[in-house]
């Protein structure tokens, strides 16, 4: 009887770290992607929010410069995030639901829901958005190619 109270224990104990890790409240080992979970988490967060308060030149930045530099109109391309006109959007609340790598650790995918009001339709709709990163060097970035280009059908 001790031996399970102590394996249901130790697995309750794994989950709920899985769980707070995944949300970001505790960082994993390095070894496990830990640092780079909670780093993509945060870009990812403050580029919603930029959108959410129309900030495009700063949302623009989390491209590479060699992004910036070969297609200058990102903060254009941005206003068109969620196919709907800047004007007539009120972005209500937006979550990370999960960030993924790839086996290399250069490339990973944060899925997002974002809640969105579309003005003087009186509709709310909540689209689950995929953010594509890439690193270079050191530092994340997010990737033009999938996460702009691919969404407007460049």
């Amino acid at each position: 009887m001790k031996k399970l109270l102590l394996l249901l224990l130790v697995i309750g104990g794994a989950a709920a770290l899985l769980y707070l890790a995944r949300e970001g409240k505790v960082q994993l080992p390095a070894a496990l992607g830990g640092a780079d979970r909670a780093v993509l988490k945060t870009k990812s967060e403050r580029f919603l929010e930029c959108l959410k308060f129309k900030n495009f030149q700063e949302a623009a930045s989390f491209h590479s410069a060699a992004d910036l530099k070969a297609t200058p109109n990102i903060p254009k391309l941005l206003e068109d995030f969620f196919l709907i006109p800047p004007e007539s959007l009120d972005v209500q609340e937006y979550r990370v639901d999960y960030v993924e790598l790839d086996s290399t650790r250069q490339r990973a995918k944060v899925k997002t829901v974002t809640t969105v009001h579309i003005l003087n339709k009186k509709e709310t709709q909540k689209p689950e958005i995929m953010l594509y990163w890439k690193r270079e060097g050191e530092q994340w970035f997010m990737d033009l190619r999938t996460t702009l280009e691919r969404r407007r059908g460049l």
